[in-house]
């Protein structure tokens, strides 16, 4: 049974939106990557669709079901389905045909774009990307959608990099496929995206500043080479700590660092905007360690 086959067997309300196939040279050791890299790729898919959705109408909820599997090259079925919160510019419009064509649609056309490559295309290929999806918004028929707005070049990059990571597992020889009624798009681990590579297309403006915070401790880094987590406004807060005369003495074991405690801190805020005024990057540096705050019942513990 051919493909066409499968899918007309499904019937009209069970057949899937896309497939996603994995190639591999047969005997491949380690299969697990391929399962890995197969779910990573689905995660980043899925993240698209939410970014996707989120310029139509924050209240839709893109969700993806496994309708079959197939051996030999490794094929997933799948369906998208839709869902809404509770939404008034919503509830009296037949949105969901429109939206769930245009997502699939969409997914192809930044796939295909990306097909063959070995880095993200320049700024002016992407900026197109980004017109010709919104044509596809148009042709759905989502662009009568009230609150509407087209996807950003720069957004669509920063999803480009997330399919790229997901092809992490993948070894030469290995591919990943996109079959929809659109077509299909194949990618190889070759094409690689990293941050920096949007930061260095895009980058328009950048705005440095620095701020006296204080920060509370949700994990120290106790190696000495990754990013602190912090809470601040209620908010998870990353950042790496330069003040090398303070992470001395926290390493020496002179400094008694716990989570919810807070630091008094000098922050350092950098910001890359592109041309049109996005965000495309945040970095954050804490400078100086100003002071070390302890849990008030802590404290109250300590003095008696």
């Amino acid at each position: 049974m051919n493909d066409e086959q499968k899918l007309a067997a499904l019937g009209p309300d069970k057949t899937p939106d896309f497939c996603v196939r994995l190639d591999f040279p047969k005997g491949t050791r380690n299969p697990q990557r391929l399962l890995k890299s197969a779910a990573d790729y689905i995660d980043a898919l899925n993240s698209l669709d939410s970014m996707l959705v989120a310029s139509i109408d924050t209240q839709i909820k893109p969700v993806f079901v496994l309708e079959e599997i197939e051996a030999g090259s490794i094929k997933l079925w799948l369906k998208q389905i839709l869902e809404a919160v509770n939404d008034n510019a919503l509830e009296n419009l037949d949105w969901k045909p429109a939206v769930g064509k245009y997502l699939v649609k969409a997914k192809y056309l930044l796939l295909k774009h990306l097909e063959g490559r070995t880095v993200l295309a320049g700024r002016e290929a992407m900026e197109s990307l980004a017109k010709e999806i919104s044509n596809a918004a148009h042709e759905t028929g989502v662009l009568k959608l009230p609150a509407y707005r087209a996807a950003s070049a720069v957004a669509l990059a920063q999803e480009a990099r997330k399919i790229s990571e997901s092809l992490n597992a993948l070894e030469k020889g290995d591919s990943i496929t996109f079959q929809s009624d659109d077509g299909d798009s194949v990618l190889t681990p070759e094409f690689i995206v990293t941050q920096e590579d949007i930061t260095n297309l895009f980058a328009g403006e950048i705005i440095s500043n620095d701020l006296t915070r204080i920060l509370m401790v949700r994990r120290p880094d106790f190696l000495g080479e990754a990013k602190w987590d912090f809470r601040y406004e209620k908010r998870p807060f990353s950042a790496k700590i330069i003040d090398e005369e303070w992470l001395n003495d926290y390493h020496a074991g002179k400094l008694d660092i716990r989570p919810g405690d807070a630091l008094r801190v000098t922050l350092r805020e950098t910001v890359t905007y592109d041309h049109s005024g996005e965000v495309i990057r945040e970095e954050r540096e804490i400078l100086k360690v100003l002071g070390i705050t302890k849990p008030a019942i802590q404290g109250s513990l300590l003095s008696q």
